[in-house]
């Protein structure tokens, strides 16, 4: 006789991921708002993934207020739902570029901007007249 309880597992998929953010929305579904977030990390020098999860808490208001931007640090812990690495196309299996890792977001913590980039070229207009060099004494 087999029995066809699911057994209580330990769970060890808890992690903590520190990237940036590569993506972000706000969506609507069953009329509660949520935000969708795509974060990138580096595992290894030659070895990207994806981080997606939600959040319908501190994180959405923080990109209401405008304080969560494209490119921000963001730390982020939870637990691991699935890890996906292919996709179906044209009844074809096709590699993810990036595999992803979908995530139960427990906690976060913010961190840097990325830098804004300064405007490096003078306008013609704005240009400095050149001095020309003289041979007077200056007296001392």
């Amino acid at each position: 006789m087999s029995d066809t309880t699911a057994k209580k597992l330990p769970d060890f998929q808890s992690t903590t991921i520190h990237g940036r953010i590569a993506y972000m929305e706000m969506v609507t579904y069953q009329e509660q708002e949520f935000l969708s977030v795509t974060l990138a990390h580096t595992i290894s020098e030659n070895t990207d993934v994806r981080i997606r999860f939600t959040n319908s808490n501190g994180l959405l208001t923080a990109f209401r207020n405008g304080n969560l931007v494209i490119g921000q640090e963001l730390t982020v812990n939870g637990n691991i739902k699935g890890i996906r690495a292919f996709y179906m196309k044209d009844d074809e299996l096709v590699p993810l570029k990036y595999p992803e890792l979908q995530l139960r977001c427990t906690g976060y913590i913010f961190g840097s901007k990325p830098q804004v980039k300064a405007e490096t070229s003078v306008p013609a207009a704005v240009a400095t007249p050149k001095t020309e060099p003289t041979l007077e004494t200056i007296p001392f």
